[in-house]
């Protein structure tokens, strides 16, 4: 009897050491896999900086090439997210952070989504009518900048997740303050556009999208900033 017991006790032992091994798979599968959209996106991102100067100088034809551009990388980041959630689907229940990655996959795929609604409306604005505020072009340019920095403290953050977590939540953490940042931009973006744009409605709507749409890039940044944060906090209290 006491050796059927100590038999039992050593295939649950194993049982338990598999799974915990095909977790770690799995883990580490969708930690590429995440790596592998931020850098599909991570082009789309500084093309927002482009945009917004390309904007500024009413250069209709380059925002034309951006939004292509922008396009294509959005296709590429949505057939990488399909693949991610199929996968993720497959593990079942195996992980217990499966939606924490499943939403960063959406925040991310968002993220360029937003970024081609931004790139065509400002097609748009540079074929109707020309932005003459200096004001109005350096406060874009500059929310495109904390953008960039939000963006790459996130893929720091994703990178390292697997190697050293502690960092990742660094990384993450700072995210949010960047985020501050923006907000504030987004304050003063709004009162100069009413302010300097009045005359000129189209202008006026067209540019209402795009500093929308802007803002709430910067908003999924910091959300999936958030996820990978507790991500990482989960892997340091397991090891």
């Amino acid at each position: 009897m006491h050796h059927g017991v100590e038999h039992m006790a050593e295939e649950y032992y194993d049982y338990d050491m598999e799974r915990r091994r095909r977790q770690s798979l799995a883990e580490e599968s969708l930690n590429e896999q995440l790596l592998g959209v931020t850098r599909a996106l991570s082009d789309t991102i500084t093309s927002m900086r482009e945009i917004v100067i390309a904007l500024a100088n009413a250069d209709d034809r380059k925002l034309k090439e951006l939004h292509r551009k922008v396009k294509e990388a959005k296709e590429r980041v949505e057939s990488m997210k399909e693949d991610a959630l199929t996968y993720l689907a497959r593990l079942g229940d195996l992980l217990n952070t499966s939606t924490l990655y499943k939403d960063i996959f959406l925040s991310l795929t968002r993220v360029a989504q937003m970024t081609e609604g931004i790139a065509y409306r400002a097609y748009l604005l540079a074929s109707n009518t020309n932005i003459t505020s200096n004001t109005i072009s350096e406060l874009l340019t500059s929310i495109a900048d904390s953008i960039q920095k939000e963006f790459d403290r996130l893929e720091v953050a994703i990178q390292a997740l697997s190697s050293n977590p502690k960092k990742g939540y660094e990384e993450a953490q700072l995210v949010t303050s960047i985020e501050d940042e923006v907000d504030n931009l987004y304050r003063q973006l709004t009162y100069s556009m009413y302010r300097e744009l009045r005359q000129d409605l189209v202008a006026l709507m067209l540019l209402r999208d795009i500093v929308d749409m802007i803002e709430e890039v910067a908003d999924t940044i910091r959300d999936a900033a958030e996820n990978v944060k507790f991500l990482a906090l989960y892997r340091v209290a397991r090891h």
